[in-house]
């Protein structure tokens, strides 16, 4: 039996969210979007000090026919000094991705003010998989190749 799409959404916050977790659901219109920033450090090296912010997003948005659609998306901020010199870079990514990412220097962990040897470790399947077993078990069903085709085409002739 599939729950009905404005109770899965009401209640995806309630289910997802937990204390012991780095990262936060929250709903934008028809979407179940989870937020993880995973790092946000300071890091020194010989004549270098950087700061970087990482963060990953995990999107779904629910159809009317008890289907769902995914897309991730992911972003990189920083900021160099060196030699009286500055440099800032932001990146952006959005699709579809699997990743496992650890970082470890010597710096400082803005999030708890540890310093010294931080690390930093981030997977995708951290969020996916809550957010996806949730949906499942609200009878939801992740949109294949085809359906995503069908959703598509509905969409450009003015439907769903």
């Amino acid at each position: 039996m599939i729950t009905e799409k404005d109770r899965v959404l009401a209640d995806a916050p309630l289910h997802l969210n937990k204390p012991d977790q780095p990262w936060e659901v929250t709903v934008e219109g028809d979407s179940i979007v989870a937020r993880w920033k995973w790092m946000d450090a300071l890091f020194f090296a010989p004549g270098v000090v950087s700061g970087e912010i990482r963060d990953f997003t995990f999107t779904v948005t629910l159809k009317g026919n008890g289907v769902w659609e995914e897309v991730d998306g992911s972003s990189k901020r920083s900021v160099a000094a060196s030699n009286g010199g500055m440099k800032f870079s932001v990146s952006k990514f959005a699709g579809m991705s699997w990743k496992k990412s650890i970082q470890i220097g010597l710096g400082k962990d803005n999030r708890t003010g540890e310093a010294g040897v931080v690390g930093f470790s981030m997977d995708t399947a951290t969020i996916k998989e809550p957010v996806r077993d949730y949906l499942t078990a609200c009878g939801w069903k992740k949109a294949g190749v085809f359906e995503e085709i069908r959703l598509k085409m509905k969409q450009w002739m003015g439907g769903d």
